[in-house]
C-alpha cells in the first residue's frame, strides 16, 4: 500500500507558490541538527599512531617497577589509549599470582614533567593473556602532532605489559623506572572526532568535487542513456531511476572490456577520457532535444490554458516536495559518514584489497583483463572475477589519482550507493516509495552491514550487489504491464545486467537466481494474478533473459565453469558438521543492527497478514540460501560456494527491506488515529525522529573498522616507491607474514602492498594463491618465515637457500624483528624510515 510522500503529507493543504514546503523542510532540518548538535562526539581510533606487536614481554608491573611509553597523538584531541597486559599465573596451579590487579595511571606532556595532565586508576581482569585495556581520558583538547608521556605503576600485585622487545615505535619508546629501554610498549590511541573535524573533512571533501564528474560518468550516465534510449527511464521514479542505472552502469563496464579483451582493443587513459567525453556530448545533446521537445509541448498548452509557470521550474519545485530530495539527502549523509570512517586509512584495509589492486594494476597496464596473473599468482584467470577491477581502472583513468586513493574513494562511494540499490529492490517488492526510503535510511545508517564490508575491502561483493536488483525490477516492470513495446529492451538490459553481475561476483550471481526464482515461484503458484501475462509465459521471459545474458559473457562463461566452477564441487563431507558454523551474530548486531533486526520481525509478521508477497518472496529466498549454505551439515554435495557468513553480510537487504515497510505501515497507521489538523506537526516529529536515530546510527558506523584489519601505514608508501626505484624487478622480497585462515598466510603490514604498487614478488603473495596449486608450498614458507625469522643466523641461511635476498617490514611491523636483523651483521640496512626498514641479505 503506497502511503504518499512525506514532504507532500507534511505540508499539506498549503500552497507550493508560496514556498510552505520549503520553508517548512528548513525549519525540519535545523531541529534535527539541533538534536544532532546536543548529542556529543565519537571516537575513532588512529591506526598511524599505534604499536601493535603484542607477542613481546617489556616489563613486569608490580611496587617496584613502574613503566612509561612515550608517543605522540597525530590527531588532535586524544581520548583514549590501549595498552595489552597479562596477568601472571602460580606456574603451580595456574592461579593468578595476586587478586589485585589495579593499575596507575598517570599522562604527562614530557617525561620530566612531575604533575601530569590526567591521573586515573583502573582494574583489570583476574586474569587472562594479551588482554586489551582502554584507558579513556577526557578530550585533551590538544594540537595534531602533540607529545606525550604515559607512566604506569601499581600498589600490589604483578602485571605484564605486552609489545615489542625492540624500538619498533619511531616517535616514542619504552621506559623502566625512567630509564629508556630498546622496546615499546603495545599500544593504540583514539581521539574524539567532533564538529569541528567534521567541518574541516567537508572542507577537504569539497576541494575534492571535481571527481564528481568521473563518478557521474563511470558509475551513472552509461546507464541512464540506456534507460532513456530504451524509454523505460520514465516507468520508474527518481531513487528506482538513479538505482537501476547505477546498477547497469556497473555491469556495462566489465563486459565491453570483455569483448576487447577477446579482440585485443586495448583500454588507454586518453581512450577512456575520450569515450567519457562522447558519453558526455551524447547526454548534453540528449537534454538539450528533451528541453526543446518539452519546451514546445508546455509553449502550445501554456497558450490553451494559460499556465504561466514554466515546466522546468515546477520540476525544480517538484524534486524538493518528493521524497527524491529526502533520498539525495539520505546519500550524501550516507556518503560522509562512509568517508569519514577511511580519513585515517593510507590504503584500504585488510587482505582483499591487495588483489584488487593487484588486478587492477595489471589492467591498467595491459588495458584489458589479463589472461594470467603469473608471476603473481598462480591462478587461471577465470578463477576469480574481474569486473570490479575494470571499473576501478576506469576511475583510475579517468581522475588520474594512484591506485589506493582510487580503491578508497571509489569503494566508499559505491557502499553509501547502496541505499539506492536497496530503495530499487525495495520499491519493485512493496511498491511503496515511504517504505523504500526509510529502508535507505536503515541501510545507511541502522545495520553493521554494508558499511563493515570497508573493514575487508569487500568491493567486488559490494558492487554485485548493487547490481543484483536490476534483473528483478525489470521482470517485474513486464510482469506488471500487459504492453510488449519494450520486451526486447527489457530482455537487453536485463542480459546486461545479469552478464555484468556474473563478470563482477559469481557467488552475487547465485543470490540473484534465487532472489529471481523466489519472485516466479510466488506469482506461479501462490498468487492468483489476473494480469494478463500468464506464469508460464513469465517463465520463458525470464529463460529468454537469461540465455540472452549467458550469451552476453559467453566467452567468460565457458572456461569458468569448466575450469572453475565445476571442479569446486565438492562432494558431501564425510565429518558431521555443524549447522551455521560459520555465523557470527555480531556480523548482525553490532551498531543499531539489533533494532534493525526487531523491525524486521515486525515488518516480516506484518507483512504475512497485510502483504503477503513481500514476506513469502523473502522467505523462500534465504531458505534456498541457508539451505545452499550448509549443504555440509546436510551431507550433501555442492557445499563451498556459499557459506552462512556470505548469506549472513548480505542480511542487510532483506532487513532493511521488512524494516522499511513496517516503519512506513507504522507511520501511515499511526496517521489514521489524528486528527488532520496535527499532520503537519505529526510528520515534523518522524522527520526528526528519524534523523536523530539516523545520527545515533552513524555515530557507531564512524567507529566500526575493525583496526586489526588496518594493514598499511603511510611510512610504508614511500619505501615502496623506493623498492620500485632500487630493487631489481626479478626478486622476491620477505615480508611479514600471519595466518589468514584456511590454511593460507596473508602479508601483517604494509609490505603487502608491494606487489600491486611496485610489481616486485612478495612471500607471502595475495591470498588469491590460496586457489592455485602452490598454496601448500607457500604457506609452508611462510610457516618456516614465522618461525626462523627470531634467529638472524638461521633466517639468513633459510633466504639465502631460498634464493631470497630482500626482508621488508613495515611501520605495523609483525614477526621478523628488523633491528636484531640489523645488529646481527649478517644484514644490511637499505632503508630504514618512520619504522619502515628494508634489509638485504648478505652473502
Amino acid at each position: 500500500m503506497e502511503t504518499g510522500n512525506l514532504i507532500q503529507n507534511l505540508c499539506a493543504h498549503r500552497s507550493i507558490r508560496k514556498y510552505s514546503t520549503i520553508k517548512s523542510l528548513l525549519v525540519i532540518l535545523l531541529l534535527v541538527f539541533i538534536s544532532i548538535s546536543i548529542s556529543g562526539c565519537v571516537t575513532l581510533n588512529d591506526p598511524e599512531a599505534s604499536q601493535d606487536y603484542t607477542s613481546d614481554t617489556v616489563g613486569i608491573l608490580d611496587p617496584e617497577t613502574n613503566i612509561g611509553q612515550s608517543f605522540v597523538s597525530r590527531r588532535q584531541n586524544l581520548d583514549g589509549i590501549t595498552i595489552w597486559i597479562t596477568v601472571l599465573l602460580n606456574q603451580d596451579d595456574g592461579t593468578p599470582i595476586n587478586l589485585s590487579h589495579a593499575i596507575n595511571v598517570k599522562l604527562f606532556h614530557a617525561q620530566d614533567e612531575t604533575l601530569p595532565i590526567y591521573a586515573t586508576t583502573i582494574v583489570a581482569p583476574a586474569s587472562g593473556n594479551n588482554i586489551p585495556i582502554t584507558i579513556s581520558t577526557p578530550p585533551q583538547n590538544n594540537p595534531a602532532g602533540q607529545h606525550y608521556y604515559l607512566l604506569l605503576s601499581a600498589d600490589s600485585g604483578s602485571i605484564q605489559l605486552n609489545g615489542r622487545d625492540e624500538d619498533a615505535y619511531a616517535e616514542g619508546q619504552a621506559y623502566v623506572n625512567g630509564i629508556g629501554v630498546n622496546a615499546d610498549l603495545a599500544f593504540r590511541l583514539s581521539y574524539d572526532y567532533g564538529f569541528s573535524a567534521l567541518a574541516q573533512d567537508l572542507s577537504q571533501y569539497s576541494r575534492s568535487a571535481w571527481m564528481i564528474f568521473p563518478l557521474l560518468v563511470l558509475l551513472w550516465l552509461p546507464g541512464w542513456l540506456l534507460l532513456d534510449f530504451s524509454g523505460l527511464r520514465h516507468r520508474f521514479d527518481f531513487g528506482e531511476e538513479i538505482g537501476m542505472a547505477i546498477g547497469i552502469s556497473l555491469a556495462l563496464t566489465p563486459i565491453l572490456m570483455l569483448w576487447t579483451t577477446i579482440f585485443n582493443i586495448k583500454w588507454s587513459r586518453d581512450a577512456v577520457l575520450i569515450s567519457a567525453g562522447l558519453l558526455t556530448a551524447i547526454y548534453i545533446g540528449r537534454s538539450i532535444f528533451g528541453f526543446y521537445t518539452s519546451w514546445r509541448k508546455q509553449s502550445k498548452y501554456n497558450n490553451e490554458t494559460r499556465v504561466t509557470l514554466p515546466k522546468w521550474y515546477r520540476r525544480i519545485i517538484g524534486f524538493f516536495t518528493t521524497n527524491s530530495f529526502l533520498l539525495v539527502l539520505i546519500f550524501l549523509a550516507t556518503l560522509v559518514v562512509r568517508l569519514v570512517m577511511v580519513r585515517d586509512l593510507a590504503t584500504p584495509a585488510w587482505v582483499d584489497s591487495v588483489h584488487h589492486a593487484l588486478i587492477t594494476r595489471l589492467i591498467l597496464d595491459s588495458g584489458i583483463y589479463p589472461s594470467t596473473y603469473q608471476p603473481f599468482i598462480d591462478i587461471t584467470s577465470t578463477t576469480y572475477h574481474p569486473g570490479f577491477h575494470s571499473l576501478a581502472a576506469s576511475f583510475v583513468w579517468l581522475t588520474n589519482l594512484d591506485l589506493p586513493q582510487a580503491l578508497l574513494i571509489l569503494g566508499q562511494v559505491l557502499n553509501a550507493i547502496s541505499v539506492f540499490s536497496v530503495y530499487l529492490l525495495t520499491k519493485t517488492l512493496t511498491r511503496s516509495s515511504n517504505a523504500a526510503l526509510f529502508a535507505a535510511v536503515i541501510t545507511g545508517f541502522l545495520t553493521p552491514m554494508p558499511a563493515y564490508y570497508t573493514s575487508w575491502s569487500r568491493y567486488t561483493e559490494l558492487t554485485g550487489l548493487l547490481i543484483l536488483p536490476i534483473v528483478l525490477a525489470l521482470i517485474s516492470l513486464w510482469f506488471g504491464n500487459t504492453s510488449n513495446k519494450k520486451i526486447i529492451w527489457i530482455i537487453i538490459l536485463g542480459a546486461i545486467s545479469a552478464g555484468g553481475l556474473f563478470m563482477v561476483h559469481y557467488r552475487v550471481v547465485v543470490f540473484m537466481l534465487f532472489l529471481v526464482l523466489s519472485f516466479l515461484l510466488y506469482h506461479s503458484i501462490i498468487k492468483n494474478d489476473r494480469n494478463a501475462i500468464k506464469p508460464f509465459q513469465l517463465w520463458i521471459f525470464t529463460v529468454i533473459m537469461a540465455i540472452a545474458s549467458m550469451v552476453v559473457v559467453l566467452p567468460w562463461v565457458i572456461p569458468t565453469i569448466t575450469n572453475t566452477v565445476l571442479p569446486k564441487i565438492n562432494p558431501p563431507a564425510l565429518t558431521t558438521v555443524p549447522f551455521f558454523q560459520d555465523f557470527s551474530w555480531p556480523y548482525l548486531s553490532s551498531a543499531l543492527g539489533m533494532q534493525a533486526m526487531v523491525l524486521a520481525s515486525l515488518g516480516f509478521v506484518w507483512s504475512l497478514i497485510k502483504q503477503r508477497s513481500l514476506a513469502l518472496i523473502i522467505s523462500v529466498w534465504l531458505i534456498i540460501l541457508f539451505f545452499l549454505a550448509n549443504l555440509n551439515a546436510l551431507k550433501l554435495p555442492g557445499a563451498g560456494l556459499i557459506t552462512n557468513i556470505s548469506v549472513e553480510i548480505i542480511l542487510f537487504i532483506p532487513i532493511s527491506i521488512l524494516g522499511g515497510y513496517f516503519v512506513d505501515q507504522l507511520i501511515f497507521h499511526w496517521k489514521i488515529m489524528i486528527p488532520q489538523r496535527f499532520f503537519t506537526a505529526y510528520y515534523a516529529l518522524v522527520f526528526i525522529f528519524v534523523g536523530f536515530i539516523s545520527y545515533l546510527g552513524a555515530k557507531q558506523l564512524v567507529a566500526i573498522i575493525n583496526p586489526i584489519t588496518i594493514l598499511t601505514r603511510n611510512a610504508d608508501l614511500p619505501a615502496i616507491q623506493w623498492i620500485s626505484e632500487n630493487i631489481p624487478e626479478d626478486e622476491t622480497i620477505v615480508i611479514n607474514p600471519f595466518a589468514w585462515g584456511y590454511g593460507l598466510y596473508a602479508g601483517n603490514d604494509g609490505g603487502y602492498w608491494i606487489e600491486s604498487l611496485s610489481e616486485r614478488l612478495t612471500i607471502p603473495p595475495p591470498v588469491l594463491y590460496g586457489l592455485g596449486s602452490d598454496a601448500k608450498l607457500i604457506s609452508q614458507q611462510s610457516q618456516e618465515i614465522t618461525t626462523l625469522s627470531i634467529d638472524p643466523a638461521a633466517f639468513r641461511d633459510y633466504l639465502l637457500s631460498s634464493q631470497y635476498h630482500y626482508v621488508f617490514t613495515g611501520a605495523r611491523g609483525g614477526v621478523i624483528p628488523p633491528a636484531k636483523l640489523a645488529s646481527s651483521g649478517l644484514f644490511t640496512i637499505l632503508y630504514h624510515q618512520a619504522g619502515v626498514w628494508i634489509l638485504s641479505v648478505k652473502p
